[in-house]
């Protein structure tokens, strides 16, 4: 049995694991902390040496088992998640274009479900029950977002809360340029998508970056 210090506390792993699958999976629990930290939709409950990810929001009450699900994933390469509904298991397996990908990812993607307040069309079957009690959040369009987008958007809450409001609007504006590039969104896709980001700003703020934008082309997606 080996001992390794992780955010959330010891986690033990029988030998024989895979060490790329761990170093991986460290790396996504950074990103599954900032994340969780940011939104009062969910929380760690930390008081046993077995960490759970709690949902807080309307509906049956969501736990996951995350030392459970990257045990799973690092010693026997099981891509199902250790996740509860009301205390009780659910199947949850983890998407097949994914099966490689950390068991962190997969719980990234479950707790901005959560953030986007469950909509029925992206929630996994076997949490239908949940889609269908709780209720709608902000930033409705955040289920369609990346773990990178969430990330580059919490640098531009962070950009704007320290008072630089005009290259806050730019990273927003840079993530906008990226998804019509490399996601091929098209403008009223993105312009819906960061309407309750942009909701934030005062408008003349917005109108002072369009009068000098960092790119010519960002007036076709930050609007007041």
């Amino acid at each position: 049995m080996e001992r390794i210090e992780t955010q959330l506390g010891t986690l033990h792993l029988e030998e024989g694991y895979s060490e790329r699958r761990l170093k991986a999976e460290l790396r996504g629990m950074e990103l599954l902390c900032s994340i969780v930290n940011s939104t009062p939709v969910w929380s760690f409950n930390l008081s046993s040496d077995k960490p759970f990810l709690c949902s807080n929001d309307d509906g049956p009450t969501i736990l996951i088992d995350i030392f459970g699900c990257i045990r799973k994933n690092c010693e026997d390469f099981d891509p199902h998640l250790s996740l509860y509904m009301s205390q009780r298991p659910v199947c949850v397996l983890k998407d097949e274009k994914s099966i490689d990908t950390p068991t962190t990812d997969s719980i990234i993607s479950l707790v901005l479900l959560g953030m986007a307040g469950w909509p029925i069309e992206s929630t996994p079957e076997t949490l239908r029950e949940k889609a269908l009690k709780s209720g709608q959040y902000e930033l409705q369009d955040i289920t369609k977002m990346l773990p990178m987008d969430y990330e580059q958007f919490q640098r531009a809450v962070g950009l704007y809360e320290s008072g630089v409001v005009m290259e806050s609007i730019s990273v927003l504006a840079q993530m906008a340029r990226r998804w019509y590039v490399c996601r091929c969104w098209n403008f009223e896709k993105i312009q819906e998508t960061l309407q309750p980001i942009l909701e934030r700003y005062q408008r003349e703020e917005i109108e002072r970056y369009i009068q000098t934008p960092e790119e010519a082309s960002d007036v076709l997606f930050i609007s007041v």
